[in-house]
């Protein structure tokens, strides 16, 4: 399965002599090299308020690059809004990455769905 080409807009930085957009074209490279997106697995409700994402069969990829907390490899999307790193916690389980929002982020929680959630990350599927 080839990979997607990232969504990168090319701009001015094929301009001659344009040094600082091309370091930017260069730094989105980089940055949309290493990033898969999921949705999760599963989703469970907690006391009706807060949510348990399940990401079964996956894993970090950590050996590209190495950071000091796993927080650092994901991001957390909910009807594309970026979700803060203190609004949840992660904890890897066996083949499972869990993770656990420790506040409420929605109004109407029973009405979110797996779909409505996205998660980018340097993630991968356990072969």
């Amino acid at each position: 399965m080839a990979r997607s080409i990232p969504p990168i807009d090319l701009g001015n930085s094929q301009k001659r002599r344009d040094r600082l957009a091309f370091k930017n074209y260069v730094l989105l490279v980089n940055k949309e090299t290493f990033l898969y997106q999921f949705n999760p697995t599963e989703i469970e409700l907690i006391d009706d308020l807060y949510f348990k994402l399940y990401l079964r069969n996956k894993r970090f990829i950590i050996d590209i690059l190495q950071v000091d907390s796993v927080e650092d490899y994901i991001d957390i999307y909910l009807f594309g809004v970026r979700q803060p790193f203190d609004r949840w916690d992660i904890e890897v389980v066996g083949n499972d990455i869990i993770v656990t929002f420790t506040e409420d982020i929605t109004r109407l929680p029973a009405e979110v769905g797996v779909n409505d959630f996205e998660i980018k990350g340097k993630i991968a599927e356990v072969e």
